[in-house]
């Protein structure tokens, strides 16, 4: 699912005009980025947790010359989901099959 079929889905079931949809999916992904950039564990209940996780510096080979290079440190982010979207989820794929 694309952040515009996202969009358009939570814009329908809520029964909320698009526009006003954009600008909260918007602001809300805007918030999550910003609070990661300042290194802040974002928590949604229900859903997951968003964690900035430092990755040191590393050396790697380039596939095509065999040639090592410098991949630099950097932050990375990492997912966990919550007990109860993995329990959604697998309640969701019992109800298909």
């Amino acid at each position: 699912m694309t952040k515009n079929e996202l969009t358009r889905e939570v814009s329908v079931s809520e029964k909320l005009h698009l526009s006003t949809t954009v600008k909260a999916i918007d602001g809300t992904l805007r918030v999550i980025k910003e609070a990661l950039a300042k290194g802040e564990v974002v928590v949604i209940r229900g859903f997951g947790t968003f964690t900035p996780v430092e990755v040191a510096e590393r050396t790697a080979r380039n596939f095509k010359t065999g040639k090592p290079l410098v991949i630099p440190a950097h932050t990375s982010v990492k997912f966990r989901t919550s007990k109860e979207l993995v329990k959604a989820i697998n309640e969701g794929k019992e109800a298909t099959l």
